[in-house]
């Protein structure tokens, strides 16, 4: 049975077994200060471990190389067919070696490993390859050489070489190495499959990571498969009893609504790690840092997701990001959803989404229009008159002549509106106008002379929306929608990853009532409209909190791939995939001798109202 063409085929998938290895090693160099504080010992077990996804993934791709290799008829080894064998091999290999080498620079911006959202951006990666080649050039290089390297060294036949003639043999041979391929991908002979949540095994967690390998994470997304359900609680009413959230809270407000315009603006990568005004004064954002002196800027306020495609349903309809994939492009995207969009104009809001990019860009098109929001603004509306000039020549406007186009619209909008801006510039590459090159600290980073871009942007935004008639009348919320790379070792945790400013200014008020130090989060944002305005609606998730409420501390509740956390003053409660409970301190992240009190029972309680209500399409109570 073991004859040339079985040794050959071993040694051919052993070689990928060896590139899968040198892989993780070239992913765990890039991004060692996500790994950093792991223990020698425990890396090490990482990447053993990580050789039963290894197994998984080159089994599952190459299942068909293995049948041609051990066909049970026919001379396999033949010249010419080798020569067939081979390029299939690389042909089949070669996009996935690629989507590992792209992860390990993508890896900084969405903290886990790629799965099938991949496939979703792909329209906006064919748009950008021109300047993502120029900048991550070393990844194409990279790529070039990995499967030269493989062509060359790929094992051939050599003389003397034995065959295999018996035609039954030959087909138990392949039976049997079909039957090691399916245990392989299986990940072994336990209960439940292989599946990406089995890699965070270790301490600390982020080594999941680390043991992964993408072309698995990526496969494991294909076909979206529907969130397992929980039942931690046996009814509803003791779900919402855990999670105290009172249904009626903002549907029996009292008085008249108040018929404020509001205008909320997510800034690009805005890390809380880049402001001055919550590290002492060090960072990249003078005017963000003066505003926040007339307004109210939350200190320990948290993205519910890593990325832009998860800031927008966490931002306008109060969905944080609770699983593997966006809810944008997820299984669940069509499910029944009532924005700030769809309250808003219910209250005779005109509403509309500014952004910068192209058109479609991330979805964002369809999604607000889920959201109820009324008009789209992106780079096709931009007046083409003015498009050429004030285009970044990658992604779309820069963000001061698109700031100051916003605030002009603006004006012609009828009263109330209801408008939110995303920014753009502080995106990689971190495009500054060459007038303003020198202009801006450089920092430490890459992004940081864009930061300060996109805040003197945000400078003349607000000194033109200071002359329009609408501005005294205006609540302005800003935020980022996510982390960016970091140097602090403080933002380097858990927390950290997540941790993005929160500032609510309004002209002609003071919200002196409101504790700055409490936690808040994306999801707030929407109950904090409705609250503000007045407005009685029950489309209030509960994931959210209005910050104007003086009764409660504020929480935030945040995925990582593997675990939820429910952040709190009084601590951090973490529930695993396999349900084991967790408390640290806050804000230090370190390990807690006892509970947070009913913190794990509200945890567990908005795991069972997330997944059931996005299973069932019933995350609303009325339904």
């Amino acid at each position: 049975m073991i004859d040339s063409s079985l040794k050959l085929m071993l040694r051919r998938l052993g070689l990928l077994l060896v590139v899968y290895m040198l892989l993780r090693l070239l992913f765990y160099a890039f991004n060692y200060s996500t790994f950093g504080e792991a223990t020698a010992g425990n890396t090490l077990l990482a990447f053993l471990y990580g050789l039963r996804f290894d197994f998984a993934a080159i089994s599952i791709i190459n299942a068909p190389f293995i049948l041609l290799s051990l066909f049970p008829w026919g001379n396999t080894l033949n010249p010419v067919y080798q020569r067939v064998l081979k390029v299939w091999f690389i042909l089949t290999n070669a996009p996935f070696i690629a989507l590992a080498l792209v992860d390990v620079e993508f890896f900084k911006f969405i903290g886990k490993r790629s799965s099938n959202e991949v496939a979703t951006i792909t329209a906006d990666i064919m748009d950008q390859l021109g300047q993502l080649m120029q900048n991550y050039w070393f990844i194409v290089l990279g790529f070039i050489l990995v499967v030269y390297l493989l062509a060359k060294v790929y094992p051939s036949l050599k003389e003397p070489y034995t065959f295999q003639k018996n035609i039954l043999l030959r087909a138990m041979r392949l039976l049997f190495m079909a039957a090691l391929a399916v245990l392989a991908i299986r990940g072994g002979w336990q209960l439940k499959p292989l599946r990406v949540s089995h890699a965070f095994i270790l301490e600390p967690a982020a080594l999941g990571h680390l043991s992964l390998n993408s072309p698995f994470t990526f496969i494991k997304g294909i076909g979206k498969p529907q969130l397992e359900l929980k039942n931690y609680f046996p009814n509803q009413e003791s779900l919402l009893a855990a999670m105290a959230f009172d249904p009626a809270k903002y549907s029996q407000q009292n008085g008249e609504p108040l018929n404020e315009n509001v205008v909320v603006i997510i800034l690009e990568s805005f890390a809380s790690e880049y402001v001055g005004a919550l590290n002492n004064g060090q960072g990249y954002t003078p005017f963000l840092d003066s505003l926040a002196t007339q307004g109210i800027l939350f200190k320990n306020a948290f993205a519910n997701g890593r990325k832009s495609i998860e800031a927008l349903p966490s931002v306008l309809s109060g969905i944080p990001s609770l699983m593997q994939e966006p809810y944008i492009t997820s299984a669940y995207q069509a499910n029944k959803l009532h924005g700030l969009g769809t309250v808003l104009q219910d209250a005779g809001y005109k509403t509309a989404f500014f952004h910068g990019a192209a058109n479609g860009t991330m979805g964002f098109n369809n999604f607000s229009k889920q959201a109820g929001v009324q008009e789209y603004y992106g780079l096709d509306d931009y007046p083409l008159e003015k498009r050429a000039e004030d285009f970044d020549g990658l992604w779309g406007i820069f963000d001061e002549p698109y700031l100051q186009y916003v605030a002009h619209k603006l004006t012609d909008y009828n009263k109330p509106f209801f408008a939110t801006l995303f920014t753009l510039s502080s995106h990689q590459p971190y495009t500054v106008p060459a007038k303003y090159k020198g202009r801006f600290p450089k920092g430490e980073l890459e992004i940081h002379e864009s930061i300060g871009y996109a805040d003197h942007a945000l400078r003349e935004f607000f000194k033109t929306a200071s002359k329009q008639p609408w501005y005294n009348n205006t609540l302005f919320i800003l935020t980022a929608d996510h982390t960016q790379k970091s140097i602090a070792p403080a933002y380097q945790n858990e927390l950290g990853y997540y941790r993005v400013p929160l500032l609510l200014f309004h002209p002609g008020k003071k919200f002196e009532s409101i504790n700055p130090e409490q936690v808040a989060q994306h999801t707030d944002i929407f109950p904090t409209i409705v609250d503000y305005l007045n407005i009685n609606t029950n489309k209030v998730l509960p994931f959210g909190n209005s910050l104007l409420d003086t009764t409660t501390n504020g929480s935030a509740i945040l995925y990582n791939g593997n675990s939820h956390f429910l952040v709190q003053q009084n601590g951090v409660t973490e529930l695993t995939a396999d349900d084991q409970v967790r408390f640290y301190t806050f804000p230090d992240f370190a390990p807690a001798p006892s509970p947070t009190p009913n913190a794990e029972q509200q945890l567990k309680a908005y795991v069972q109202y997330f997944r059931s209500g996005l299973v069932n399409n019933k995350l609303y109570l009325e339904d």
